[in-house]
């Protein structure tokens, strides 16, 4: 009992210095420094309009995004009338994801333990994971693919412990990590798929269970009952709601805002728009992109062909939960609806390191095994890093730490909210939150703002000299922002204005603040 104790203190320990680590360079990232991703701001801001929209409810998370780290941002911004950071830096995002990088460092290190690596090749193992530039940088900047990482790896870990015993209670927390990471990002769907067939192949060809086809087949089925309806569920729930409240089942795969309602401005860029309808071209693409992350699933290969261990079936195990996390990204691009960030490409590494004290135990040379896959990712840390300085492969990792267009956007952005603090206090604005989710956290009265989430806002947007509003804020229409509610109704205001709107500020070349004049006609 005494070694386990200080084994969990080992755990919380190493934990613990994650999260500091992590929220700090955060901290630094999103207020000191001043960028943050649109994507983790607008987690939070789905979360802000929960609790300080003119019309607060629940439903103001949305429904085009998984709603879990929104759901889990809406705690510390409890907290927020007190530290206005939390919303207008978006350090609410940076705990979340800071907490979800010492989960992961914490379930890596119990289960290296576990395996009997030992406290300081656990440790290794797990700082060779988590301080690897890129997932230290998606640890402490607030996007949910560190979220989702976690789960990722508490399946990988738990599939392996299950594959070694049988033992079922891993295929319970399997269940329940699968049901909860459909909530946090939409890959959960061909990663479902992945597992189910992990457990068929478990089944299917484990030599200790019973020859008989008919015994096989029913222990899948249950197996698939237990792992697949927390995750069937989780996805009736959410067309249920998207049908209950927006009126489409799959608003949250096709509206405007979703990524097929992107599509025609993703097929503009000549580099995707050859892979649509092109599924060997796709293939490669996905593969070019998944090869910056593989190194250490190269390293797994290499051992294994040296020790004359890989066709058997946990290494193919291995490889469908890397396939599946990608499938998705893969149907998009045929499709025309992916903008395939490089972060959507990340997932070979987590997996892979999720596996590597599962492989150590089947390893015939452990020494030489782990300073193979240690050397491994430390040469993958190296090309990560040497990819995020590079603009072509890794567009906005190079840009979060340089001051381009991202950045003077959000500085315009952080420019607006001040002035309307400053100037109009209390003027009613109408804006698509779409588009300005920041000017609407860096307010000072953010329920003067007439957003997309509020009862009234269609109205107030069709006739807004009839209504009680004051101001407009328009984005200038390029890329994604033409599909602003403000630029689709009036796609000609930020160019040319309208006799019954007077501008009165520009925000360098991103925002117009224009005035409604109600008594023209």
């Amino acid at each position: 009992m005494p070694v386990l104790r200080m084994g969990k203190k080992f755990v919380i320990a190493v934990a613990a210095t994650v999260f500091a680590l992590e929220f700090v360079f955060g901290y630094y990232l999103a207020h000191i420094y001043g960028f943050m991703s649109g994507d983790a701001s607008s987690r939070v801001a789905n979360a802000f309009y929960v609790l300080y929209s003119r019309n607060p409810a629940l439903a103001n998370i949305g429904f085009v995004w998984g709603p879990l780290p929104s759901l889990l941002e809406m705690i510390p911004l409890l907290f927020n009338p007190f530290f206005p950071l939390l919303a207008s830096s978006g350090i609410a995002a940076v705990l979340v994801s800071s907490l979800f990088a010492a989960s992961s460092a914490a379930v890596l290190m119990r289960i290296a333990l576990d395996y009997g690596l030992g406290k300081w090749r656990s440790l290794a193992l797990v700082a060779l994971y988590s301080l690897n530039p890129y997932i230290f940088y998606y640890g402490a900047n607030g996007l949910t693919e560190v979220m989702f990482i976690y789960f990722i790896q508490a399946i990988v870990v738990h599939l392996a412990l299950w594959l070694k015993d049988g033992n079922v209670r891993s295929l319970i927390v399997v269940s329940l990590a699968l049901g909860l990471a459909f909530w946090m990002r939409y890959e959960a769907i061909t990663l479902a798929a992945g597992v189910a067939m992990v457990i068929a192949v478990g089944i299917y060809r484990n030599k200790a269970e019973g020859s008989g086809r008919r015994y096989k087949w029913t222990k899948l089925e249950a197996a698939w009952i237990v792992v697949l309806t927390p995750f069937v569920f989780s996805v009736c729930c959410w067309i249920f709601y998207n049908y209950t409240i927006m009126g489409n089942g799959f608003y949250f795969l096709n509206s405007s805002y979703s990524n097929l309602g992107q599509a025609e401005l993703i097929k503009s860029n000549p580099e995707f728009a050859s892979l649509v309808g092109d599924p060997i071209a796709a293939a490669v693409f996905v593969m070019k992109k998944n090869a910056y992350f593989s190194l250490p699933l190269l390293a797994i290969v290499a051992l294994r062909v040296a020790e004359k261990r890989l066709l058997r079936k946990d290494f193919l195990v291995l490889l469908i939960l890397i396939v599946s996390l990608s499938a998705m990204q893969y149907g998009l691009l045929v499709k025309g609806s992916s903008a395939a960030w490089i972060r959507y490409f990340m997932y070979p590494l987590p997996v892979v390191a999720a596996w590597i004290p599962y492989e150590l135990s089947q390893a015939k040379f452990r020494k030489t095994a782990f300073a193979g896959y240690a050397a491994a990712m430390l040469v993958s840390a190296w090309v990560l890093l040497a990819m995020m300085n590079n603009p072509a492969v890794a567009s906005d990792e190079y840009e979060a730490f340089r001051r381009g267009k991202l950045y003077d956007e959000q500085q315009a952005g952080q420019a607006a909210s001040r002035y309307l603090n400053e100037n109009y206090p209390d003027s009613m604005t109408l804006t698509d939150s779409f588009s300005s989710f920041r000017i609407i956290m860096g307010s000072d009265r953010p329920r003067k703002f007439v957003i997309t989430s509020d009862r009234d806002f269609r109205r107030m947007l069709e006739d807004p000299q009839g209504s009680a509003v004051e101001l407009i804020l328009v984005p200038n229409p390029q890329a994604v922002l033409t599909l602003d509610a403000v630029n689709r109704e009036y796609p000609r205001l930020y160019e040319e204005g309208a006799p019954w709107a007077t501008l009165l500020k520009q925000f360098d070349d991103y925002w117009r603040l224009y005035r409604v004049n109600h008594n023209v006609s």
